[in-house]
């Protein structure tokens, strides 16, 4: 048999991580071989090519409804089970029944997708009796109705996982040169050396997903970077954990094996902080590992926003000393803010915009606050009829890209005043500008020596012509 995982989401500029690690965890521990990560191109087409018997999709909120039309195809041309996983299936299980999908899995998917894949291997469908006793998935029973089993328990410790199969995705396309959040073009790979965080922010999804934290060791984390400076040649990781630099011991081990084989002086790094956490000996630490970007989620200038969405874990002072410090450090700064939270004020969003302009703060972004099953700022949207639990809700609303006026969860400022503040901090955003840093002769030989890369610049040149007027000139 053969087990397809698709990723949607083919125009990222990172590999879909999530589906890498189900696909050599299955390989592992189950001698299981035949897996296959369709992450480019047209999906359809290759699925009706490589003929799966099961295919396997994850899904976050906004894109659940294309991801189910794109199942039901799937449904009519193969006839054959397709399974959904991710954030979404699990934090709102009952949407299953009004999907196509045959099954959920709800949580880490490792184990529960091996289980499954030896199920279907063994009896060529799910016998309901049996999906009973998988741990971790919602199903339709005999009656039709949704049925969740027990809930499963995490992976410990996380090194039991395999590094991620990159082998079976389209690395190719995925190391192309850009500048990602470093200042510097170059070929940059992403990597995740922990799950989960140990804060409980009012809008964060991703920590109730992974329930709590964990991290790879040192030691694990040490040699994928190695590996990917060995077989990729890479010269930069976007680490995209939730918060990178929650265990400062385990950050002092990785720091001094890459300091031992000096792979802190062929790689930087680009990582997620917080700033409650940052201080002098932390510094010190990111700086020895040759962390060159680091982005914090500052959310808000304003106090009282800002104990909202963090319960209170972080102060403004806080932000701005941690911005000061990294700055000294010869760090670039990154941070992300939130406008639109319950009871903001348009002096608040004043506080957020003197953030944003200063001169510490370097890279700046601002979104929309969004609301996410499962979190708390769900709940209260829910509450004022902003969104909604029930399947016919349009969930691509919830899509972070321009400002939503149909999501505004502020009771005290007008729809018309807020969008006028979001086109005002989003003009102060795009002001602050930055320097690329490159090698020119280094990234054009790089380019016209690449075949496929020449392929692929050649089906996208308005986005490449941008590309190389980037890599002839310095840009501000």
């Amino acid at each position: 048999m053969k087990l397809a995982l698709v990723n949607i989401m083919g125009k990222e500029a990172d590999p879909p991580l999530g589906l890498a690690y189900i696909a050599s965890y299955i390989r592992e521990y189950s001698g299981f071989k035949n897996t296959i990560i369709l992450d480019r191109g047209d999906i359809i087409k290759k699925l009706k090519k490589e003929k799966p018997d099961l295919v396997g999709f994850s899904s976050i909120t906004y894109l659940f409804p294309s991801i189910n039309q794109l199942a039901k195809k799937v449904k009519q041309i193969l006839d054959i089970p397709v399974i959904v996983g991710g954030q979404h299936i699990s934090s709102l299980p009952i949407h299953l029944a009004s999907s196509v999908f045959d099954l959920g899995v709800i949580g880490e998917g490792e184990q529960t997708m091996l289980e499954l894949i030896q199920l279907f291997e063994k009896n060529g469908n799910f016998p309901i009796n049996e999906l009973r006793k998988i741990k971790g998935i919602v199903f339709r029973n005999e009656r039709k109705k949704n049925e969740i089993t027990e809930e499963r328990q995490l992976i410990e410790p996380l090194d039991k996982i395999p590094f991620p199969a990159r082998d079976l995705l389209d690395m190719g396309y995925y190391l192309t040169p850009r500048r990602g959040s470093f200042k510097e073009l170059g070929i940059y790979t992403a990597m995740l050396t922990s799950r989960g965080c140990p804060y409980k922010c009012a809008f964060c999804s991703p920590t109730l997903f992974w329930e709590k934290f964990r991290a790879f060791s040192a030691k694990y984390v040490f040699e994928e970077m190695k590996m990917l400076v060995e077989k990729y040649k890479i010269e930069g990781i976007l680490i995209w954990d939730d918060l990178f630099i929650a265990d400062k011991k385990r950050l002092k081990l990785i720091s001094d094996m890459m300091e031992k084989e000096k792979l802190n002086e062929k790689i930087r790094l680009s990582i997620f902080g917080r700033a409650n956490l940052i201080d002098e000996e932390m510094c010190k630490i990111l700086k020895k590992m040759n962390v060159t970007a680091i982005d914090f989620g500052l959310e808000s200038g304003s106090e009282k926003i800002l104990k909202y969405l963090k319960k209170g874990t972080v102060t403004v002072k806080d932000n701005y000393r941690a911005l000061k410090i990294c700055k000294e450090y010869g760090m670039k700064t990154i941070g992300t803010l939130i406008m639109g939270s319950p009871d903001e004020t348009e002096e608040d969003l004043k506080s957020t915009l003197n953030l944003i302009n200063n001169r510490n703060l370097d890279e700046p972004h601002i979104f929309q606050l969004m609301p996410l099953p499962g979190t708390e700022v769900w709940e209260y949207a829910k509450n004022i009829d902003v969104v909604s639990d029930d399947p016919s809700f349009d969930f691509s609303k919830l899509q972070m890209k321009t400002f939503n006026s149909n999501l505004i969860l502020t009771k005290h400022i007008s729809k018309e005043n807020l969008i006028k503040w979001y086109s005002i901090i989003l003009e102060n955003v795009n002001k602050k500008g930055y320097e690329i840093n490159i090698n020119k002769t280094k990234y054009l030989k790089y380019l016209f020596t690449n075949k496929k890369l020449l392929l692929k610049i050649l089906s996208n040149w308005r986005e490449y012509l941008h590309y190389l007027n980037n890599i002839m000139t310095k840009n501000k």
